[in-house]
């Protein structure tokens, strides 16, 4: 080899060491668990930022089954349970008098 093509080559390796690509960044570091566990908290319990809603009155059961029968809403498609809490349910494809299932409590109610 000449001198030119030695120095050529000498610079061509020097040019690739310097593109190397930067060493590694260690991974962040383990984070245990806090000293003490976190508050439990149960989701049946409502919040307390929010107003209860008043019980809507308890229906005597009718004679027929002796199920209560749920409240109408202004949406025809919804019902108001007559179980605590009370939930707004959704009954469409439901008929008049039909009995439906309040999925908060499995409790069985009629359809008004």
């Amino acid at each position: 080899m000449s001198k030119p093509t030695l120095s050529i080559a000498a610079a061509c390796i020097a040019g690739l060491a310097s593109c190397t690509p930067p060493p590694p960044v260690p991974p962040p570091r383990f984070q245990p668990n806090p000293p003490f566990p976190p508050e439990q908290v149960s989701p049946y319990d409502s919040p307390t930022d929010v107003a209860p809603q008043p019980p809507a009155p308890a229906q005597p059961p009718t004679a027929t089954g002796g199920y209560p029968t749920a409240q109408r809403t202004a949406n025809p498609d919804q019902v108001l349970s007559p179980y605590e809490p009370y939930n707004v349910i959704d009954v469409a494809g439901f008929k008049s008098g039909q009995l439906a299932r309040d999925p908060s409590n499995q409790k069985i109610f009629r359809i008004p």
